[in-house]
């Protein structure tokens, strides 16, 4: 097993949406404008940088001809790369800093560094920079808030990546900092944003439905993390069946649990079956549990003579190309979700108290090469389901749950 590559304490880690030179990039940002470098200051060669994380000097160079279009740094030829501002886009003053809070367990998950990366970006979009922080074992999570525990008392406030019940709600003492959670929408603290999975799963089959389709399988992925989020996958999926009256096959559904997304063996016998279900000589449809199970099932189709979406439509929670076709899915707007975010922690600074328990933001339709149109347009059976969270603007309080 290779060494893992750890850059100022962050683990840099294969990722399927952000390659090795952003990952650098935003490592390197980070420790800029925290001041590990002072103007003019000159920071570590490309060549000797490649060699100790044991990458190429263009995944190297490419980190640093983007910090130099961003105004960060100034190269002065074979004398090296030199801090040219710390805070190329703020004007002088006027740079808060946004504290990001991370448990120990969480350091390299791919998901995490991708919302530190979003984060990152969306702070820069309001001429903020981001502090990220890990968890120590030696300080109380409920009292990671408290200025001058983690966080300076200057800090605009905590975007927290790690569920923990807060000591109090903010306003309550004048000691604490405004904090809100990015997390999962099974996690009870608060104040918190997430992503409406349910509405999510309710959406997507709903589609599927209206392309024409009657025989869908929920196919569960066993290794799920969490049960809880494959829950709300669950009844999202069974909220859109009931309403437009469609029969739900629970055998298939019981018989996906014991598959294993790595043994094309079991993957390709679960896929003999979802296609022996068609009735009706109509493709049967799968929504997918998780978009590890959507990948499995359109990787190993071709290899069984199972055209997807011709033989088999597949949709699942998030998108993926790499299996050959573009997954149809559902996505998170993350940059709504983290300026929803810096927008609740500015209503805190502004008005002392925490107002929200809860914004669910609705994730995104994207269209795939996975999902066949038959034609169909069943209109619903029942009358049109409870009103869904829609995040747009923290104006709209008629669709938060207030606190």
């Amino acid at each position: 097993m290779s060494q893992p590559r750890v850059l100022y304490g962050k683990n840099i880690v294969p990722h399927h949406m952000l390659n090795f030179s952003e990952q650098v990039y935003d490592i390197l940002v980070g420790e800029i404008e925290l001041g590990r470098w002072q103007a003019d200051e000159r920071l570590p060669g490309v060549i000797n940088l490649a060699k100790e994380l044991n990458f190429g000097t263009k995944t190297i160079q490419t980190a640093y001809d983007r910090l130099k279009a961003d105004g960060y740094v100034r190269t002065l030829g074979y004398r090296g790369t030199f801090l040219k501002s710390t805070h190329p886009r703020s004007k002088k003053g006027t740079t808060r800093k946004i504290g990001v809070l991370v448990s120990p367990e969480q350091t390299g998950d791919p998901l995490i560094l991708w919302y530190e990366h979003v984060i990152l970006l969306g702070a820069h979009r309001q001429n903020m920079v981001t502090e990220v922080k890990v968890q120590p074992p030696d300080i109380d999570s409920c009292q990671a808030n408290r200025a001058g525990t983690l966080f300076a008392r200057g800090c605009a406030g905590i975007i927290s990546l790690t569920p923990f019940r807060p000591a109090r709600r903010y306003g309550d003492s004048s000691d604490d900092l405004p904090l809100v959670f990015l997390v999962p929408p099974y996690e009870s603290c608060a104040p918190k944003v997430c992503a409406d999975v349910r509405e999510a799963y309710y959406d997507l089959t709903c589609r599927v439905i209206r392309a024409g389709h009657q025989n869908i399988v929920f196919s569960e992925d066993s290794i799920e993390p969490d049960p809880r989020q494959t829950e709300m996958h669950r009844k999202g999926f069974l909220d859109a069946m009931e309403e437009h009256g469609l029969r739900v096959e629970w055998k298939a559904h019981q018989k996906s649990l014991k598959v294993v997304n790595t043994d094309r063996g079991g993957v390709g016998q679960h896929l003999r079956e979802l296609t022996a279900l068609d009735r009706n000589k109509r493709p049967t449809a799968v929504v997918a549990g998780s978009l590890g199970r959507a990948m499995a099932l359109v990787r190993v189709g071709p290899s069984e003579g199972i055209d997807i979406p011709g033989d088999l439509s597949v949709v699942s929670i998030g998108s993926d190309e790499s299996s050959g076709k573009k997954i149809t899915g559902m996505l998170p707007d993350f940059d709504h979700m983290v300026d929803t975010c810096l927008a609740m922690l500015e209503r805190q600074n502004k008005h002392g108290r925490s107002d929200y328990t809860a914004v669910e933001v609705r994730m995104h339709f994207v269209a795939g090469q996975t999902l066949r149109d038959l034609g169909g347009r069943r209109p619903r059976r029942n009358a049109a389901p409870a009103l869904k969270h829609d995040a747009q603007t923290l104006s709209q309080v008629a669709h938060y749950r207030g606190r």
